[in-house]
């Protein structure tokens, strides 16, 4: 039998900040998909607010004419720290606990339901310090280098390990991985879905190595095109405001009929349309070209591009060329003369990219920030050896073994013998529930010879979202498919008022207390009977 739910999740306008920057060495990335994400959010009624490091080549005023309220945090002028500070946090300009510090002056009296970061400079220590002052956390990140204290984690990337974040966040943490998550702006979403480009000439090249392009790469490719008897083709060539070589550019551009340049355009995406072909970095605009079906040659200019990129060259997604500094005119000039010369394997290319990237990743991640999991969705499955360290994290967990029966901590060897004896047990069924983006807990049946004795639990982070009675119900249709009669057996303390609650909801009947234990047992049996 399948158990109907009808389910209203009244939603109140939420409070989200968020925090990441843009300048010279960072580039336009990072700010550039939170934009995206927060019009998506913007558009389901929550209020964006952004913090910021005032570093050179932000991108604020961007962020103003979007109508976001944006929050500077001053450039720290302190040459001995900056000396002293290593890896990413050279792109911070001060120390995880300064930054936070500053930060915690602008969020400390608010209340706020979500704090994004997106921030390669940040990390556990950060996040931490911020924990209390706001009701859940998530990180943008594609690196996978290091720690995080986070509810959620967005990693949009494409990667063939999957993995790559099981030993740097709990176990419970919900991760977004892979292009569905892609975050997108609104243009994109709308052009994602064109049509398909028949690609048979190559007339039209797309140009643009990011806001930034410190090397230089928009100088080399035009020089290509124009000293290697391409001076057919019809050039769009994009650059940011930030762009150092600004002057070197636009004297190429001027000395070829056939190009036109735009900076700090905002008509990216028509410009990507129009377009047969692009030659670009591996940075955020990948996706962005991929979403409308652009076949690029990329040429990666930062370590942490190299492994998804790779990844794309190697399914025929795109065509890679190497790293930057790798990479000679002559090469580039051979991938773009192949490329024209093979017009029915851009077609392919341009099919695969909108099959893996459909635009809209910012309204699925936008809905469940705001409105949660949808109930309707949930999958129960029976659980797996790798599923181990999950459950004792979640045995442990100060709720569950407050609301437990036997209280003491259990510890990880006998955990590990209890699980692969539950596993290998024909009267037990472990089921783990979980939606798309992550588990939210564990239903436990075990017959007994007459009845199934039901044991369940909510991981911490989904506490508090009305999902236990769907995620009770999703579990015993899956049972009640397996056994006809049923009769369903369950032990709740007097103290635990939640599963007491929803119990009764589902149409448990309080059957006797256990006498002198603090609680009472509930009784269903299937098929129901009028």
């Amino acid at each position: 039998m399948s158990f109907w739910v009808w389910s209203v999740k009244l939603t109140v306008p939420q409070l989200i900040f968020i925090r990441t920057d843009a300048s010279k060495e960072i580039g336009a990335g990072h700010v550039m998909r939170c934009l995206a994400l927060a019009e998506a959010l913007r558009d389901l009624g929550a209020t964006i607010e952004f913090i910021t490091c005032n570093h050179y080549g932000n991108l604020n005023n961007q962020i103003n004419g979007k109508g976001f309220k944006l929050h500077t945090i001053p450039r720290l002028e302190k040459p001995k720290l900056k000396q002293k500070l290593v890896g990413y946090e050279q792109w911070l300009g001060a120390t995880q606990e300064e930054d936070a510090n500053e930060s915690l002056k602008l969020i400390s009296a608010r209340q706020l339901d979500w704090l994004i970061i997106d921030h390669y400079a940040l990390d556990y220590h950060w996040e931490n310090k911020l924990r209390r002052y706001v009701k859940r956390i998530m990180v943008i990140d594609d690196l996978a280098n290091r720690i995080h204290d986070c509810d959620l984690l967005l990693d949009q990337n494409y990667f063939h390990k999957k993995n790559r974040y099981n030993q740097l966040l709990m176990p419970d943490i919900g991760k977004l991985l892979g292009p569905k998550y892609t975050l997108l702006r609104k243009d994109f979403t709308k052009n994602s879905q064109r049509g398909v480009r028949y690609n048979r000439t190559i007339n039209r090249v797309f140009i643009f190595f990011g806001g930034s392009d410190l090397d230089n790469l928009t100088s080399t490719v035009l020089k290509v095109l124009i000293g290697y008897n391409l001076k057919h083709l019809s050039l769009d060539v994009v650059i940011g405001s930030s762009n150092p070589h600004q002057k070197d550019v636009h004297g190429l551009v001027m000395g070829c009929p056939n190009a036109e340049l735009h900076i700090q355009t905002d008509n990216i995406s028509e410009l990507m349309i129009r377009a047969d072909i692009a030659l670009g970095a591996g940075g955020t605009t990948t996706w962005e070209r991929m979403s409308v079906g652009l076949p690029s040659i990329v040429l990666t200019t930062a370590e942490n591009q190299v492994p998804f990129i790779r990844d794309l060259d190697r399914d025929g997604y795109i065509k890679w060329l190497g790293s930057s500094n790798e990479v000679n005119k002559e090469e580039i000039h051979a991938a773009l003369l192949e490329a024209i010369q093979n017009p029915s394997r851009l077609r392919k290319q341009s099919k695969m990219c909108q099959k893996l990237v459909d635009g809209m990743g910012a309204q699925r991640v936008s809905k469940l920030l705001i409105k949660g999991h949808d109930d309707s969705a949930l999958i129960a499955r029976r659980a797996r050896i790798e599923d181990c360290r999950l459950y004792w994290y979640w045995a442990n967990d100060i709720v569950v073994r407050k609301n437990a029966f036997n209280q003491q901590f259990i510890v990880w060897e006998d955990h590990q013998a209890w699980f692969d004896e539950q596993l290998n047990n024909r009267n037990t069924f472990l089921l783990l529930i979980e939606s798309e983006f992550g588990p939210i807990g564990q239903v436990r049946f075990e017959y007994s010879g007459t009845h199934f004795i039901i044991d369940y639990s909510i991981s911490r982070k989904n506490r508090g979202l009305g999902l236990g009675m769907a995620m009770l119900i999703k579990a015993i249709d899956y049972i009640s498919h397996k056994q006809q009669p049923l009769t369903l057996i369950a032990r709740v303390k007097d103290s635990n008022l939640p599963s007491k609650k929803i119990f009764k909801k589902i149409g448990f009947n309080k059957i006797y207390p256990s006498t002198g234990q603090g609680s009472h047992w509930f009784q269903l049996k299937l098929p129901l009977t009028e």
